[in-house]
């Protein structure tokens, strides 16, 4: 903020020569009774419990109080409305910016300053006492407006401060999340050549043994555990590599319907209700049919996960004009605040078997889509994972 918003705001209120001299010829008959109007203004503030709360010096944070109000009155009175006048004003607004003064205090304030002058200007034999009390309120109306201004900066200052931060949390991330993409490529590539070899070295031993051998048992959870780490790979390349989706015509509701009907012969589903209503009024949307039917998948394996065995899972879907939702809400055990704020890091997981990248796929596939992705939990009260998407994709540019 400079001078020129003064300037204006003088033009504004008609705030002139005239009015400047008027003020100044005021001040050697009402700056004796200064002390009256500091007394009133601070007898107000000591019963309101707002202004209270931002003097906590005690006696003597007042005694100083008390004596910058009475340098403010004077120059008040001054004559001079000029640069140094406007620096002084915006200092007193930031101040009270950083104790914390509510806004509307100072509106009151400069309310019960305006009411104890003019009563003061109205005792005291000066000439023309309506245009003196005219340049009184003109002069009041700059000051508020000049403090007020402070607030707006202090506004403007914290919200670009915060802009700041996001973008550089977010480059931060980003440039955290390109070297975890190149480790995850290179280490997914070296295994997965290597993995399959075992595998069928594997299924051949297997074979040779036959069903009666009594190691077979045991070669079926070596399978078993080479197709996990078949899927950790397949997580890696999604994760390191995302390919671009292809848009297309989608139905939202039908995806949902095919995933439910290859899930429920899952074993994580065994116990877990999932409670699924078709809506009928969902629009079709321009979407990846693929991705968004891992993006379901992933949303609810992890509910399932969380539920364990007898828990709950709602799936529902809403539209507006613009956009269509997806929510996944599930009664598991929730996550405290710390987890959840990492729950969508890549390879942050608390389950003792997962990749960690279930969730960061869910909020990749998402952004890809222009979509936005959230996460609310209540750590043993569930937790619920929402993805909005718009209808139709904007291909400009």
């Amino acid at each position: 903020m400079d001078g020129s918003v003064f300037d204006s705001m003088k033009r504004y209120v008609a705030f002139g020569a005239a009015d400047a001299d008027r003020l100044r010829s005021l001040l050697p008959a009402i700056e004796p009774h200064f002390d009256r109007v500091v007394d009133t203004f601070y007898e107000v503030v000591t019963d309101h419990p707002d202004a209270m709360a931002v003097i906590t010096g005690g006696q003597d944070q007042m005694d100083r109080l008390r004596r910058t109000l009475t340098g403010w009155l004077s120059t008040l009175f001054g004559g001079d409305y000029g640069e140094s006048y406007f620096a002084a004003r915006s200092n007193i607004g930031r101040v009270h910016v950083r104790v914390g003064l509510p806004q509307h205090l100072m509106f009151t304030a400069i309310e019960v300053v305006r009411r104890s002058l003019t009563q003061l200007i109205e005792r005291t034999d000066v000439p023309d006492t309506p245009t003196a009390v005219d340049s009184l309120n003109k002069i009041l109306t700059l000051d508020l407006g000049v403090m007020l201004e402070t607030y707006k900066e202090s506004h403007a200052l914290r919200v670009r401060a915060r802009e700041r931060e996001a973008i550089e949390a977010k480059l931060t991330r980003a440039e955290h999340l390109a070297e975890i993409g190149q480790l995850a490529a290179s280490l997914a590539h070296e295994i997965k050549n290597p993995l399959a070899g075992i595998s069928g070295a594997i299924q051949v031993i297997r074979e040779d043994l036959g069903r009666e051998h009594r190691h077979t048992g045991i070669l079926g959870e070596v399978m078993g555990q080479i197709k996990r780490l078949d899927a950790v790979v397949k997580d890696l390349l999604v994760y390191a590599r995302p390919s671009d989706p292809r848009f297309d015509t989608c139905d939202l509701d039908a995806t949902v319907r095919r995933v439910l009907t290859v899930l429920r012969a899952e074993p994580v589903m065994s116990g877990v209700a999932i409670r699924y209503t078709e809506n009928s009024a969902m629009p079709a949307i321009e979407a990846d049919e693929g991705k968004i039917e891992q993006l379901v998948m992933n949303l609810l394996l992890n509910a399932a996960h969380a539920c364990q065995s007898g828990g709950d899972v709602q799936v529902t879907t809403d539209c507006t004009s613009d956009t269509v939702a997806l929510t996944v809400a599930d009664t598991g055990h929730g996550m405290d605040e710390r987890t959840l704020e990492r729950a969508t890091e890549p390879f942050f997981t608390s389950k003792a078997k997962g990749t960690g990248l279930g969730l960061s796929i869910c909020r990749s596939i998402t952004d890809a889509h222009n979509g936005a992705f959230s996460l609310t939990s209540v750590l043993n009260g569930g937790t619920r994972a929402g993805v909005l998407l718009p209808r139709r994709q904007n291909h400009s540019g």
